[in-house]
């Protein structure tokens, strides 16, 4: 577990003009530049530390227990006959399910997964047919039990999943996509008030779209699931607040994947803007973006990563979501919705790396581990 101080400094340090990317825990090292395979999936788990971070930790404190020294602790605060949760919503790739796993990882360095229980946390995130009977068998799969009789009610799947909980030592359920349960024909209600009451229960945080804030917070119905449940509405980040971790991020995953950006990014004074409007300010996009374009450099054998990449990843994914590739446009200051900021003389680079451009490697050789920086 890592100390609460110490894992709030990292967070307080971090701030948009030098974002700090942490792995999910200090047992996280760089794989071998050469080997592509385990780096891809290294920097895939990197983290892009934001405020976010700290209002999360916040109402965990609110809900978890401490230790002596001030540690939160795996467990919920037990107030009166219940326990308290949280709700984390945001639009969908906005970047929520990252900050809960991330931050629970790093505050308890639990060993949960998207289909096996940790030590302390169960992780489940819902199907979209999801009921509260394929709820509660994918609660007993994740502590390993799969031996459900043929015909099963959803008092006794209940009853089994609590068991296998209980069993396995479990104290926090981390639930997904809770807004694909909210079926006319499933008392979500009651099963959300369950789970934290009987004095037995668990801190429970939930994660979903604005539709699962409206149903808890804006329906007078859910009163009592309000009062059980700690509100946290990610708001996106101010456009300067933005830029600054798109920069660090480009940057820093560059660096971690031991590649250079390209003179086209280094030049461009206005490139994080066309990676903040070309994903229309969503946080969680544009650092998908950034990671996948560099992945795309390191995957080519590249030893740079440049607008090309850029340019073809967002074409291929986010076409839905934005017609207009804002990697196609040469001159982004002239587009309306971009910063205009003081053009820079043409001797600044401003992600300060080695102004001497060098020959680019032709891709699709094999990465040598002597041409990238360790």
């Amino acid at each position: 577990m890592i100390p609460m101080d110490k894992l709030e400094n990292q967070i307080d340090s971090a701030n948009p003009a030098d974002t700090e990317i942490l792995p999910l825990t200090d047992h996280d090292p760089r794989p071998p530049l050469n080997d592509t395979p385990a780096l891809v999936e290294w920097l895939f788990r990197r983290y892009y530390v934001s405020r976010w971070d700290n209002e999360f930790l916040e109402r965990l404190g609110m809900v978890l227990r401490r230790d002596r020294d001030g540690n939160l602790l795996p467990e919920g605060k037990l107030f009166r006959s219940e326990r308290k949760g949280v709700t984390v919503t945001a639009a969908s790739q906005d970047g929520k399910t990252a900050l809960v796993v991330q931050v629970l990882k790093r505050l308890f360095n639990d060993s949960f997964t998207d289909t096996r229980c940790g030590e302390k946390i169960a992780y489940c995130r819902l199907r979209t047919d999801a009921t509260l009977t394929s709820v509660y068998k994918d609660l007993c799969r994740s502590t390993g039990y799969f031996n459900f009789p043929a015909k099963l009610t959803r008092t006794e799947a209940n009853d089994l999943a609590m068991h296998c909980l209980r069993k396995k030592g479990i104290t926090i359920i981390v639930i997904d996509e809770i807004h694909n349960l909210f079926k006319n024909t499933e008392p979500v209600n009651l099963f959300l008030r369950t789970l934290v009451q009987d004095g037995t229960g668990f801190c429970v945080i939930l994660i979903g779209t604005p539709k699962v804030h409206d149903f808890i917070y804006e329906n007078s119905d859910n009163i009592e699931l309000a009062e059980r449940y700690f509100d946290m509405a990610l708001e996106r980040f101010p456009r300067d607040e933005t830029i600054g971790l798109i920069s660090g991020a480009l940057k820093g995953l560059a660096t971690d994947a031991g590649i250079k950006l390209a003179m086209s990014i280094r030049a461009d004074p206005y490139f994080a803007d066309r990676i903040y409007d070309g994903c229309r300010g969503s946080y969680g996009r544009c650092m998908f973006l950034i990671a996948n374009s560099v992945v795309r450099a390191l995957e080519e054998g590249g030893d740079t990563v440049d607008i090309e990449d850029f340019r073809r990843f967002f074409g291929l994914k986010y076409r839905h979501f934005n017609p207009e590739n804002p990697f196609n446009i040469s001159d982004w200051a002239s587009r309306a919705s971009a910063i205009m900021l003081a053009p820079p003389t043409a001797a600044t680079d401003i992600y300060n790396q080695d102004p001497t451009e060098k020959p680019k490697r032709k891709r699709g050789r094999p990465r040598k581990t002597a041409e990238a920086s360790s």
